[in-house]
C-alpha cells in the first residue's frame, strides 16, 4: 500500500468520522430537545391543574357571594378572597401560555428569560399567599358562615375588632417589607436566598446566576 492509497483511505474515514460525529450531535441535541419539551408539557400539566383548582374556587365564592348576597363581613371576605383566588387562576393561565411560547431554538439570553420566568411562578404563587395573610380574618369569617351559619364579626366588640384590625396592620406591614425585599438581587440576604432555594428550588438559583454571569460577561 503506498502512500497515496493511504492517504485515500485516511480521508475517507476521516470523513465517515465527522459525519458520524455530526449524526450523533443531531441525535443528542433532539434528545435534549425532545426531554425539554416532556418537562415542559408535566409543567404545564401542573399549571392546568393548578390552574382547576383556582377556577374551582373561584366559582365556590362566586357562587356564595351571588346566593348570600348582602353587606356582610362573610360575603365581603368571600369577595376579597375570590380576587386572590382570580389573581391566581390568572397567573396560571399565564404561565401555561408562557410555556407554550418557550423556545429553545432562541437565544442563550431570551431562553434563560422565559425559564426564569417560569420558575419565578412558584414564588409569585408565595407572594400571593403572603398578600393574603393581612386578610387572615377574612378566612375565618367565611369558615364560621360556611361551617356554623354565624356571622362572627356581628358578634365581636369594639375592642376586639381594633385588636385585630392592628395585628392585620402588622401583617400588612410585614407582608409589604418581605415582598418588596423578595428579588433575586438580594439572595446574599440568608432568609431571601433561603427563601428563593426552598420556594422555587436549585434550579431558580442556578438560572439566576446563569443569567447573572452572562450579564456580567
Amino acid at each position: 500500500m503506498n502512500l497515496d492509497q493511504m492517504q485515500s483511505m485516511w480521508q475517507a474515514h476521516s470523513e465517515k468520522l465527522d459525519e458520524c460525529m455530526s449524526l450523533n450531535q443531531t441525535l443528542l441535541q433532539k434528545i435534549q430537545a425532545e426531554g425539554n419539551k416532556s418537562e415542559l408539557n408535566k409543567l404545564i400539566l401542573t399549571r392546568a391543574i393548578e390552574g382547576t383548582v383556582f377556577f374551582c374556587i373561584v366559582l365556590s365564592l362566586g357562587s356564595y357571594v351571588a346566593s348570600s348576597w348582602g353587606l356582610t363581613a362573610p360575603v365581603v371576605s368571600a369577595v376579597v378572597l375570590n380576587i386572590f383566588a382570580i389573581v391566581g387562576l390568572a397567573g396560571s393561565i399565564g404561565q401555561i401560555a408562557l410555556l407554550k411560547k418557550v423556545d429553545f431554538s432562541k437565544s442563550m439570553k431570551e431562553t434563560l428569560n422565559d425559564l426564569i420566568a417560569v420558575r419565578t411562578h412558584s414564588l409569585n404563587v408565595f407572594k400571593l399567599l403572603i398578600l393574603s395573610a393581612p386578610f387572615y380574618m377574612a378566612y375565618v369569617f367565611l369558615g364560621y358562615d360556611l361551617f356554623f351559619g354565624v356571622d362572627l364579626f356581628s358578634l365581636m366588640s369594639a375592642e376586639t375588632t381594633i385588636r385585630f384590625s392592628v395585628i392585620a396592620l402588622i401583617f400588612g406591614l410585614l407582608a409589604a417589607l418581605l415582598i418588596n425585599k423578595l428579588k433575586p438581587e438580594n439572595r446574599d440576604n440568608k432568609l431571601i436566598g433561603w427563601l428563593y432555594q426552598e420556594i422555587s428550588g436549585r434550579r431558580l438559583t442556578h438560572l439566576l446566576d446563569q443569567f447573572e454571569n452572562m450579564e456580567k460577561g
